[in-house]
């Protein structure tokens, strides 16, 4: 009865550790980690989530693309955010703004010479109106 109850007992840790190292290797969705999504576009368009980590990701999103996501690390700079990407890319930065007196951010032009983006946050009331 020892060696059931023992052989019993390895297996049920066995499986513990088992399972526990695969929930830790799941991927995670950083869409559904704390943190803020500023969004632009209306039927296509990008969005930008700031996690609480300190990490973000971005997306690009319409009915008929495949969806690309980047990574990278954000800080909070006295004008707004600075973003720097895993890749090695170049920092870019979205700046606080007031416009039609919802507070947004300002992105950088998506044509060279072009007009600035303006994202605005997920559930904001002013996101809304529009």
């Amino acid at each position: 009865m020892i060696r059931v109850v023992s052989w019993f007992s390895m297996f049920a840790v066995l499986v513990l550790v088992v399972t526990t190292l695969l929930l830790i290797a799941l991927p995670r969705d950083p869409f559904r980690q704390p943190g803020e999504t500023w969004r632009f576009g209306f039927l296509s368009g990008y969005s930008v989530r700031l996690l609480e980590s300190g990490r973000y990701v971005d997306s690009n999103w319409c009915d008929v693309c495949l969806e690309e996501r980047s990574f990278g690390t954000w800080r909070h700079t006295p004008e707004g955010y600075e973003l720097f990407p895993d890749s090695g890319n170049p920092s870019w930065r979205l700046l606080r703004v007031e416009r039609e007196g919802c507070s947004q951010l300002a992105g950088p032009p998506v044509r060279r010479g072009g007009e600035p983006v303006y994202f605005s946050r997920e559930g904001d009331l002013c996101a809304a109106r529009r």
